[in-house]
């Protein structure tokens, strides 16, 4: 048995040194032999080790120094964005209309976290946190879009101190400083300021110019297109941080700008006014100096309390507001398109005297309605048992359609098309706002491309007294307008007089702003002062039953646009009544402002629409510290 076992071993033994090449080792000469070549063996081992090493050091100290140099560096440097101070929006009169304050967030961003429990175990000693906010951590760990914990929102500089003093036990947490937006009007400025609100990809791909370490943009408004001056330019520190990521020390600073302070043309004063006189009413004013293009107030009616934007409205809220049958989110004013009715009138008028299709003198027959060749049905003017004998002026004044349904035969769609484009009609105004609709000035060609039908002669008669395909934006009918105003001087309208930064400032150029559209001298007093009596003219004006204003003449001119037809358009539910529109200027002799006013489905031009622009210019005169002198 022993033998056996021997045997086996002795086996076992030859098998190994056949595998590491040794001899026997048990022979005491030959084992001298092979602990000199185990040395040689193990001292070549060592040295190619050895080598290995020496050339690995070397990548590290000199081939790629400056890399892991970086690496480390980044190990304990950080940097931490500087959020600017917005610029502040001002009325013309200096009154504040939107201003920044700053709040402060305590976070933690996750890539800093070790270990979820301990953190919330320490952020509970700090924080004195309660079981359902322990539980508010941890479900923002879960949600995985989220990059860090908010462990207290809005607080102090003076309460982040104290809490500071804990840091030991909660080495992530830091202090972010949120700028926040307040608006002093918050629904009678809505439409005009828009608000500011977190960045978002869509950002990115628009026209703002997004600057590193900004986490808020304007998104609609003056905030979001005058965005590059209000936003200043983001600031930064370089920090030096220990293995805690807690702060050793500053080691760069470079101070945020401040955004440029914004004034406006707006004068706050006549804005809230003109705001408060549509009440529960929907639609919008414009009031605009005609000379150079300033507008004193822009309403869109109702509006929304932008602030609940700034601020992080919630869905509750949002839903409301987007389920309001009052529909307080949409711009009227720069998405509105309506049919003008006949607020076009007078330009229809200057068109037709400039172009000889009749002079001051011609003489037409109202008799309540105008019969088309090859029409069963006839035309009805809005009074049904006519006007008589009308020339131009009186048909402006009171509005006979037949008058203009036969001028518009005879005018043909075509030159009434090219020639009322001089107004801007079909044209964007290029206001400073984003969003702006152009309208629609219907013309043979566009029917044919766009309905693949061609043009009816019936279809020009509508287009005569401004209904059919006819759309227009109140921005481009106050423009419009001010043309009248201003004896042919065509000034874009616009929000922005001057930006101020350090005592610099930056001023609107006027002269660049206006150029002429050369009406006929002649033919616009004709046409301006059929205005007039519109409401100065008991007989036939259609206004002349408004409340007039001691000391101060307007000429203006009434519109009936239909929504549904003549006859249920007067009466019936709201949606189907008649916009009201009326346009104007003041005073007659030497205007200083136009006032453009539209209702939705308010019925009567005459009725509703003129009251509320009457009451404007009286407040503008009477009320208003804004005095405009030609420029």
């Amino acid at each position: 048995m022993v033998s056996k076992h021997r045997n086996e071993i002795i086996r076992k033994k030859q098998r190994f040194e056949e595998k590491t090449g040794w001899e026997d080792i048990n022979d005491p000469i030959l084992d001298r032999a092979s602990h000199k070549l185990r040395a040689l063996f193990a001292v070549a081992i060592v040295f190619l080790v050895s080598l290995f090493y020496l050339n690995h050091i070397y990548k590290i100290q000199i081939t790629d120094h400056q890399l892991y140099t970086l690496k480390a560096e980044d190990n304990r440097i950080r940097m931490r964005p500087i959020e600017p101070i917005r610029g502040n929006i001002f009325d013309r009169n200096g009154n504040i209309l939107a201003e920044s304050y700053d709040t402060f967030d305590i976070i933690a961003k996750k890539e800093n976290i070790l270990s979820k429990d301990e953190f919330i175990i320490n952020a509970s000693k700090v924080f004195n946190l309660n079981k359902n906010q322990q539980e508010q951590i941890n479900i923002q760990f879960e949600n995985k879009k989220l990059k860090e914990i908010t462990l207290k929102n809005n607080t102090t500089l003076e309460e982040f101190t104290k809490l500071s003093v804990d840091q030991y036990l909660l080495p992530e947490m830091e202090l972010v400083i949120n700028s926040n937006r307040r608006y002093i009007y918050p629904e009678a400025m809505s439409h005009l300021l828009g608000y500011t609100g977190k960045l978002s990809q869509s950002d990115f791909d628009s026209v703002v110019d997004v600057k590193d370490g900004m986490t808020h943009v304007g998104k609609i408004g003056i905030e979001r297109f005058y965005q590059n001056l209000l936003s200043g330019s983001p600031g930064y520190e370089k920090l030096e941080t220990n293995a805690n990521n807690e702060i050793i020390r500053v080691l760069e600073n470079r101070p945020a700008l401040k955004g440029q302070d914004i004034y406006l043309t707006i004068d706050a004063k006549l804005q809230n006014y003109s705001y408060d006189l549509l009440k529960d009413k929907e639609g919008t004013i414009i009031v605009m100096n005609p000379h150079n293009g300033d507008i004193l107030s822009f309403i869109s009616h109702p509006g929304y309390d932008n602030n609940l934007f700034a601020n992080g409205i919630s869905s509750k809220d949002y839903k409301k507001l987007l389920n309001d049958k009052s529909k307080p989110l949409f711009n009227r004013l720069l998405s509105g398109q309506y049919p003008p009715g006949s607020t076009i009138k007078p330009f229809f008028g200057i068109v037709a005297l400039e172009e000889g299709v009749i002079d001051k003198t011609n003489v037409f027959a109202c008799t309540g309605a105008y019969k088309l060749e090859n029409y069963k049905r006839p035309f009805k003017c809005w009074k049904k048992d006519g006007h008589m004998d009308v020339n131009l002026s009186s048909a402006v004044a009171s509005s006979c359609d037949v008058f203009f349904y036969r001028l518009a035969e005879t005018s043909g769609i075509d030159l009434m098309h090219d020639k009322l484009k001089k107004f801007g009609f079909g044209e964007k105004t290029f206001i400073d706002l984003y969003g702006e609709k152009k309208g629609l000035l219907p013309s043979r060609e566009w029917k044919n491309q766009s309905k693949q039908a061609p043009w009816y002669p019936g279809e020009t008669l509508n287009v005569g007294i401004g209904q059919g395909y006819f759309l227009v934006t109140p921005l481009q009918l106050a423009s419009a307008t001010s043309m009248l105003a201003s004896g042919g001087d065509s000034v874009t309208p616009h929000l922005f007089l001057k930006s101020s930064i350090n005592n610099k400032e930056q001023t609107y150029n006027y002269n660049e702003n206006k150029t002429s559209i050369n009406i006929d001298i002649d033919s616009l007093h004709i046409v301006n002062e059929a205005m007039w009596r519109v409401i100065y003219d008991n007989n036939v004006g259609t206004a002349s039953n408004i409340k007039k204003i001691e000391g101060i003449e307007f000429a203006g001119k009434t519109g009936t646009a239909q929504v549904y037809n003549l006859d249920k358009g007067k009466t019936g539910v709201k949606s189907l009544q008649d916009h009201a529109l009326f346009i104007s200027f003041a005073p007659f002799e030497s205007p200083e402002i136009i006032v453009s006013v539209i209702i939705d489905n308010g019925g009567s031009g005459s009725g509703v629409a003129a009251p509320i622009a009457r009451d404007i210019i009286n407040f503008y005169f009477n009320n208003s510290k804004t005095k405009l002198t030609k420029k």
